[in-house]
């Protein structure tokens, strides 16, 4: 059974990613399993629960600045919860019979409790049977990314794909999906398959490493969205970026970090429609940030924080920094080494811009990247792979010895943001002005998704970046040692 886009409930809206969900051998008809924690279920009365799977097209083709992939396709074979976020893999999956789901989008019963843990199943590239149609074609197994010059390349799967990609308590919403007796709940998987991907820079495979968030979506009023527009022209900036962030905290920050849970482009008159968005309408919120490039011109970034689900934020203005000005540029190296020598690792960069909410505290705001020098896209927080060989910029910048390397060169809006906190009814952003402030202070955070304690930066976090239009600024060498 093959689904393609964005599902819903009942397909509200397609995107430019595809999922397919499969009829694989055991499961028969069964696409998706949601299978139920037996250890701590708090009652026997059920509820019902749909189960949705969603993804953000930010690297959509028909967006500006263009992604680099028209598709992704992942094979799913099942999804189970537990209401215990310790939960090893093998404790969600003795369904009773009552516990499961026939299809995407049709509900299912589960006993009532609060679900801290949720898995999602893949199907191994290696398998000899899945679905009928295979749309990664022969050779290229059941999970693939299209690239826009090259065709299907198989993704390289984790481990853990077979297991469970788990999604723990701090990346679901509110840290538990409750199932109450007798009530129905909406459940939402985001499967940010843009993000998710990563080139090995020796290898050139494409390796899945998933950024999942899960929680419980309205069918109505789940939304957030609101149109971008030109301060001088008034006109719609077509290709946006937009994120919705919420704050968490982060080892080695000492403000709090907005960090990206949704995230979408602007169409061709610069509106924005992200749905479904989770959480409850009215009292759930989260930081808007806004970014643009167009026509070779950057724009700069808007932070609207404290938005409420269910919000059209009208519009939002951007002020031009002015014909020939794309942006600036951050470069450096981040370099990579074990106990016995260079060693590779797969690094996350982030920038951040500290911002202050009316009546809140300083926050760390994730302001989308305009480019890269990466096969990936540029709006999100991305992962770079160190090499043995150093890849090429100029001046050329080779690895230190001992050490695996990658060069990196990050484009970002080079002047100051405009910022606003939600209220009455509006983002209450100030009156733009005739020409932007073209500077603006970036923070750099290097980690290492899921390694080991052992595997640590100096410096932590590379703080006050000066970036304005059209320069390059260097940044001080992320060094990871002791990795493994």
């Amino acid at each position: 059974m093959n689904f393609k886009g964005r599902f819903f409930m009942k397909m509200l809206r397609t995107l430019n990613f595809f999922l397919i969900i499969g009829s694989l051998g055991a499961f028969s008809a069964v696409a998706w399993l949601v299978g139920c924690g037996t250890t701590k279920s708090t009652n026997n009365s059920g509820g019902t629960v749909t189960t949705s799977l969603s993804d953000p097209p930010v690297c959509s083709t028909t967006s500006v600045p263009s992604g680099p992939f028209s598709a992704v396709w992942v094979t799913v074979t099942k999804v189970t919860a537990n209401t215990d976020a310790n939960a090893a893999s093998g404790d969600s999956t003795s369904a009773n019979s009552k516990c499961f789901l026939t299809q995407l989008g049709s509900k299912s019963g589960l006993p009532a409790g609060d679900y801290q843990q949720i898995r999602i199943y893949l199907l191994a590239n290696d398998s000899s049977s899945g679905p009928s149609t295979n749309n990664c074609g022969t050779g290229n197994g059941w999970n693939c990314v299209v690239d826009n010059a090259t065709g299907p390349h198989e993704l390289t799967l984790p481990s853990e794909a077979q297991t469970g990609l788990k999604i723990p308590s701090g990346q679901i919403a509110g840290g538990k999906f409750t199932i109450a007796a007798g009530q129905s709940a909406d459940l939402d998987i985001d499967f940010n398959a843009c993000a998710s991907i990563v080139k090995a820079g020796a290898s050139g495979k494409f390796l899945l490493k998933p950024v999942l968030h899960a929680g419980e979506a309205s069918v109505n009023n789940a939304t957030i969205g609101g149109t971008v527009v030109d301060s001088a022209t008034g006109s719609g900036i077509m290709g946006a970026m937009v994120l919705l962030e919420q704050p968490s905290t982060v080892t080695g920050v000492t403000e709090p970090v907005d960090q990206v849970v949704y995230a979408t482009t602007t169409d061709a008159s610069g509106n924005f429609f992200i749905c479904p968005v989770q959480g409850t309408p009215g009292t759930t919120t989260y930081d808007v940030v806004i970014a643009a490039v167009q026509g070779g011109v950057a724009y700069n970034p808007d932070i609207v924080f404290s938005v409420p689900v269910g919000t059209t934020l009208g519009n939002l203005k951007l002020v031009s920094e002015g014909i020939g000005n794309a942006g600036g540029t951050l470069a450096g190296q981040i370099t990579s080494a074990g106990a016995s020598g260079a060693i590779a690792e797969d690094v996350t960069l982030q920038t951040f811009t500290k911002a202050t909410p009316t009546g809140g505290t300083e926050t760390e705001v994730t302001i989308p990247w305009l480019s890269t020098n990466t096969t990936q896209p540029a709006a999100l927080p991305q992962n770079f792979m160190t090499q043995a060989t150093a890849n090429v910029v100029s001046p050329a910048v080779a690895c230190p010895a001992s050490t695996d390397c990658y060069n990196y060169e990050i484009t970002l809006p080079a002047s100051a943001a405009q910022v606003g906190t939600f209220s009455g009814g509006s983002a209450n952003l100030p009156t733009p002005p005739t020409t932007p402030t073209n500077t603006i202070n970036y923070d750099l955070l290097g980690t290492v998704p899921n390694a080991t304690p052992g595997c640590t930066t100096s410096p932590a976090i590379v703080p006050t970046l000066a970036v304005t239009p059209a320069t390059t600024t260097p940044v001080t060498v992320l060094a990871f040692t002791g990795c493994t």
